[in-house]
């Protein structure tokens, strides 16, 4: 019992004393200053506008980069691709099959990892433009900027933004309907190209002049689709800026169109490709000049099957075995059916269709990139086989979900347009440059 009373007494005295103390802070005065990493006024402060630069540049790994960002939301709603579930393959939960049967919601992984993503890159560049940037460091945050801005209409037809003056608001953005984020990025574009301060130096990998009138070829090119979705009307006057823009990037003479489609997208396009308005640079063969980069093996790995390359010996780890593309589309190229193997150019069949001996590449696993249908031999001329020792014999006809033990592993015609870097395979420093703009 004098246990339990003392438990009490001295539960009495602690909460008198709380009060006491409450009462204490209640008649104090305080002043709390919150700190973070932007305090400073716009405009003020220690900021290196370079390092915050390439910051905002190197938002975009990932985001270009990855097969499962924009390269998934702009393909694979489309009719171009598809990426089946085979067996116990690519389930995923689905979150690939509703994106070609345009069934997801509002919680899908890849749409907000894409949208977090774009807020981001368009947040760190509307901050870059608070600290007194250059006039032409300014310019470049605004091509940044309006990249993000770009996709968020292009992806989910409307643009969250930020004022330069509320740069660190912790209120909710406000919102441009697609009419006012046309007129916001054509004018931007436009005060770019106009005041012509960014260094022909900076392509391809920094932001340009030419970068910012390809830009605004794609706005105009889709502007009516983005005002009216449902039935766009399209206005030859804008359909003639485009042209004049266009003109403008050939009358440059910086470019020029290349002979073989797969120079533009090989181990060594940085040097082989005269393309290239906008390219992600690489870790192999190019000057970042402070842009981080990121290896692309994901272009051919989500599309190969596992036994595509033959890597010492052992079968299994050549590529995922995913990303496919549709009868209807493949048939629309010219040439489509004769993947017969050719070591010359058939002027009479669209390149892209594939088939063509590529050094460096075909000489290394049988591969020969493009549009990869029918069977599929390695570098000695063998033909390949799947696991369940099918022959690897790529065919038209494929389906959201794939069942048949026999075919699930070889139905789909696949997509190698970059050529495979076998320096580099799987790591992240493949000498490939991710051509964006050409």
């Amino acid at each position: 019992m004098n246990i339990e009373k003392t438990k009490y007494m001295k539960l009495k005295i602690g909460l008198i004393a709380g009060f006491a103390i409450v009462a204490m802070v209640s008649c104090t005065k305080l002043e709390q200053k919150l700190q973070s990493s932007y305090v400073a006024a716009a405009g003020s402060g220690n900021v290196n506008i370079t390092a915050s630069l390439n910051g905002t540049y190197n938002d975009l790994n990932g985001l270009l980069n990855n097969q499962d960002q924009i390269f998934s939301l702009q393909e694979n709603t489309s009719d171009e691709c598809l990426v089946p579930t085979r067996g116990g393959d690519w389930d995923d939960n689905g979150v690939w099959r509703v994106l070609h049967a345009h069934t997801w919601t509002a919680v899908h992984g890849q749409f907000q990892s894409v949208f977090n993503g774009l807020g981001k890159l368009e947040s760190d560049a509307i901050s870059t433009l608070a600290f007194n940037p250059s006039p032409a460091q300014a310019d470049e945050a605004l091509f940044l900027r309006s990249v993000a801005q770009f996709y968020f209409l292009d992806l989910f037809g409307q643009v969250p933004y930020r004022t330069v003056a509320d740069y660190n608001s912790i209120k909710p953005a406000p919102v441009l309907q697609p009419a006012a984020a046309v007129d916001t990025l054509v004018n931007t574009l436009n005060g770019i190209i106009s005041r012509n301060q960014l260094p022909a130096s900076n392509g391809p990998y920094r932001a340009s002049v030419d970068m910012a009138r390809f830009l605004l070829m794609k706005v105009l090119l889709n502007k009516a689709a983005y005002l009216n979705r449902a039935a766009p009307t399209f206005d030859n006057a804008v359909m003639a800026q485009v042209i004049t823009l266009g003109n403008a990037i050939i009358a440059s003479g910086k470019y020029s169109l290349n002979s073989n489609y797969f120079d533009i997208f090989s181990p060594t396009n940085a040097t082989t490709s005269t393309e290239a308005i906008w390219a992600w640079p690489n870790s192999g063969a190019s000057n970042n000049n402070g842009i981080g980069s990121q290896g692309i093996n994901a272009r051919w790995m989500m599309t190969l099957h596992y036994n595509s390359y033959d890597k010492g010996g052992a079968y299994g780890s050549a590529g995922w075995n995913g990303f496919s593309t549709v009868a209807d589309f493949y048939n629309t190229f010219e040439g489509h059916g004769d993947n017969t193997p050719d070591t010359k150019i058939d002027t009479t069949k669209d390149q892209r269709i594939g088939g063509r001996f590529y050094p460096g590449v075909t000489n290394q696993s049988g591969l020969r990139p493009g549009l990869l249908a029918g069977q599929q031999y390695n570098e000695a001329g063998v033909p390949e086989q799947d696991r369940h020792g099918n022959l690897l014999k790529f065919t038209p006809a494929v389906s959201l979900v794939e069942t048949n033990p026999n075919t699930l592993e070889i139905t789909g015609i696949r997509i190698t347009k970059y050529p495979p870097d076998y320096s580099a395979y799987t790591g992240g420093n493949q000498h490939n440059q991710l051509q964006i703009f050409r």
